[in-house]
């Protein structure tokens, strides 16, 4: 099943401000994601009754939580190492 994925505008800005490898690195993860919902994030945590899920991504961290109501993956994080 397939996800669409929305991301927050800070981590939008992130992807944009890294190098093209980099860019391409991150749009590939987030696009496996969209594909690959399910899968188990490395790691995860409950905040203010929310899973939110991280996955690593070489020097990057991109914190998601799965909103099944809509089928999409909110991104609303990605943090560089």
């Amino acid at each position: 099943m397939i996800y669409a994925y929305v991301i927050d505008q800070v981590a939008f800005e992130t992807v944009l401000a890294g190098s093209s490898s980099e860019r391409r690195l991150l749009l590939d993860a987030i696009s496996r994601l969209s594909v690959t919902p399910f899968q188990e994030p490395d790691m995860k945590d409950v905040v203010e009754g929310r899973e939110i899920m991280v996955r690593f991504i070489g020097p990057f961290a991109i914190t998601y939580w799965l909103d099944h109501a809509v089928k999409e993956i909110r991104i609303v994080n990605v943090f560089r190492d």
